[in-house]
């Protein structure tokens, strides 16, 4: 299951010139935008539209040819129908991405009943004795980056692409559906370019997406609409009943990959960095993982990411009104959430690195998370890691631009945050761009 260090050494970072081109895009948007809005920050919603208006006709989003293959594939038939019973917005020329679900997701439901009895019994006794290690940080934070480097030491396991789309059913299908499918699976991630294939370290929160539609991703079928999703980001804003589906599905997740690898396993969500408190319940013995960027690039990056998003998989386009303010909120959301509970982790389960640290010394940032989490085997991946730190190092970094007005948005919600990581609030001199993970 797992990768070769060899096989997989590239995947750290996408090239550098398509990152450049689509994020220089996207905020040389944003900057037009602004000069067409007012000035004051209490007008902030009526200027996000003007500059949602101009970005809209000038960025250019690179298609993968992901084409009718979506997210939306790993439901099973009742799944497809508790999702259209909250009946998403549909538009006519996205309209074969829903007909295809119709197709596709009965198979899931039979695979699904056939490996649950098969695998039913194994799964309920089996018993999680090795703690994961949860990688936290907002999206475009270089969760991605870090995910990749900790999952070349096999003495780690991970959910892959093809666990996390089908989790109902992968214990079953996965040696034989994920040959016959790779065909249809693009080549590359939509969002940065960087490879795409079935073995290949993915988020859990996509399975958690599938499995109980209680995720923030359903934001991908509700681009306009938070109310579907905006509860899901914190398992504790949940009702009682959806807290215990949720925790349930994440826990029978993790004995699945426990049964296919019993290895302590890595597991990268952003949306984990709003579940501390949960996750400790969960997992009282959890290793984490708090990597943290330069805001303004986050915020960049992370517009970028979602209209991304949306392009492959949605059955709608979003407001660029709603896009600009919901990613505002939820950066603004996510790094206080993780500022409130972040205490509740045992010191020695901690470890907490800086974006630009981990990038212009990886192999020393590396070595700190194992020296303070107590793994094993550094010796071993210390020259697999100065490997990848050479690699690293051939990449150019990207620049990025923000209008004052969009600046001084997120410094105002974000200033403690600035404070206490020493983040310079003028943009550009914490980060002259870099690398998106």
């Amino acid at each position: 299951m797992t990768t070769t260090p060899e096989a997989r050494s590239a995947l750290s970072h996408p090239p550098a010139e398509v990152v450049e081109q689509a994020l220089d895009s996207q905020l040389k948007s944003t900057n037009k935008a602004a000069s067409s809005g007012g000035n004051h920050h209490s007008h902030e919603s009526n200027n996000a539209a003007k500059k949602a208006e101009t970005s809209k006709e000038v960025t250019k989003l690179k298609s993968t040819g992901q084409g009718l293959f979506t997210v939306w594939h790993g439901l099973t038939f009742g799944g497809l129908l508790q999702l259209m019973a909250k009946r998403p917005r549909m538009h006519y020329s996205r309209a074969l991405r829903l007909v295809s679900l119709f197709f596709i997701c009965p198979f899931n439901s039979i695979y699904s009943m056939i490996s649950g009895l098969i695998y039913g019994r194994k799964i309920q006794q089996t018993q999680v004795t090795k703690p994961p290690i949860f990688i936290l940080g907002h999206w475009r934070s270089g969760t991605t980056l870090l995910h990749n480097l900790m999952t070349l030491d096999s003495q780690f396991t991970y959910p892959n692409l093809y666990q996390v789309m089908y989790p109902q059913h992968f214990l079953l299908t996965e040696s034989v559906i994920s040959k016959l499918a790779a065909p249809f699976l693009p080549k590359t991630r939509p969002m940065d370019n960087m490879p795409a294939g079935w073995k290949l370290p993915q988020e859990d929160e996509v399975a958690l997406l599938i499995e109980t539609q209680l995720s923030p991703y359903l934001m991908v079928a509700f681009p306009n609409e938070r109310k579907y999703y905006g509860h899901t980001f914190d398992v504790r804003h949940m009702s009682p009943g959806d807290q215990a589906k949720w925790k349930r599905s994440l826990v029978n997740f993790v004995k699945k990959l426990t049964v296919r690898a019993d290895k302590p396993i890595v597991m990268k969500s952003p949306s984990h960095t709003y579940r501390v408190a949960t996750l400790l319940e969960l997992f009282p013995d959890a290793r984490f993982v708090y990597i943290h960027r330069d805001p303004y690039a986050v915020f960049s990056s992370s517009l970028h990411l979602r209209r991304t998003m949306y392009m492959e998989n949605s059955f709608i386009e979003p407001s660029e009104e709603m896009l600009y303010q919901d990613t505002l909120e939820t950066l603004d959301t996510c790094l206080k959430t993780y500022e409130e509970t972040r205490d509740m982790i045992p010191e020695k389960n901690l470890v907490e690195i800086r974006y630009t640290d981990l990038e212009a010394h990886p192999v020393e940032q590396m070595q700190r998370v194992y020296e303070t989490l107590g793994f094993d085997g550094w010796d071993r991946m210390k020259p697999i890691f100065e490997r990848e730190a050479q690699a690293m190092s051939e990449y150019k970094k990207n620049r990025f631009i923000m209008d004052d007005e969009t600046r001084q948005m997120i410094y105002s919600r974000l200033k403690d945050f600035f404070d206490k990581y020493g983040y310079d609030p003028q943009i550009g001199a914490a980060e002259n761009g870099g690398k998106s993970s």
